[in-house]
């Protein structure tokens, strides 16, 4: 059962574990690498509209995540992802105050999902990370935990307005510092490598689900969408 003090995100937690189970035979690795206290980033591969819901119903203790704005639109639908713990951002920019909002809710000791390639990939392969996860682990002190997701690509792939009945599987990997690996350096050379060592660790999560993905670097990412 999910450590929440709020009501509606327990009964939710429930209902969606159960769903997915039932739909998507959601099988969960490392539930026990999760801290259960104190704040947490959980950095993640991306791949469909159902990667925060799964996710949030595989991760034992309650979630605040980051999603696009559009979302935040909808009438009715805005207000569930709100009370559910969602977040906006405004993609394509630096929302500033999406960062600041992440980074108040890891000074209250809560955990924040972060996707790290910033965009939905198709499966194929991973994209180019973005440094929004380090960003935060450097400026709250927090751990950053390593998560894979595969199956929802298929699941619910983009432009698709229902699920699909496929099998999802969601890995936890180690909790990781920046202090760890880089103690006090914050030059950007250092922040690039644990961005790459974050992406690399959910790269070895997929391998050992057994479905390996290829990382893709920046510049075969403008090729391939050519």
């Amino acid at each position: 059962m999910v450590r929440s003090e709020d009501w509606l995100y327990r009964v939710g937690w429930v209902l969606v574990r159960g769903a997915a189970r039932l739909l998507f035979r959601l099988e969960v690795y490392g539930e026990q690498n999760v801290p259960l206290e104190g704040a947490l980033v959980i950095a993640s591969n991306h791949l469909s509209l159902l990667d925060p819901p799964l996710i949030g119903c595989a991760c034992p203790r309650e979630l605040r995540y980051v999603a696009k704005a559009e979302l935040f639109r909808i009438p009715i639908l805005g207000r569930l992802f709100r009370r559910l713990g969602g977040f906006p951002v405004e993609r394509g920019t630096a929302d500033v105050g999406a960062i600041r909002t992440a980074l108040q809710h890891l000074q209250a000791g809560r955990a924040v999902l972060i996707f790290i390639e910033g965009t939905r990939g198709t499966g194929e392969y991973l994209l180019p990370p973005t440094p929004g996860a380090t960003l935060l682990a450097r400026q709250s002190g927090a751990p950053v935990l390593p998560t894979a997701i595969i199956g929802t690509q298929h699941a619910m792939p983009k432009g698709a307005k229902f699920p699909r009945l496929t099998q999802v599987k969601i890995a936890f990997g180690k909790p990781i510092t920046y202090a760890e690996r880089f103690d006090q350096r914050t030059d950007r050379a250092a922040r690039d490598a644990f961005t790459d060592y974050l992406m690399e660790q959910i790269a070895t999560l997929l391998r050992e689900m057994g479905h390996p993905l290829p990382r893709l670097t920046a510049r075969e990412q403008v090729r391939a969408t050519r």
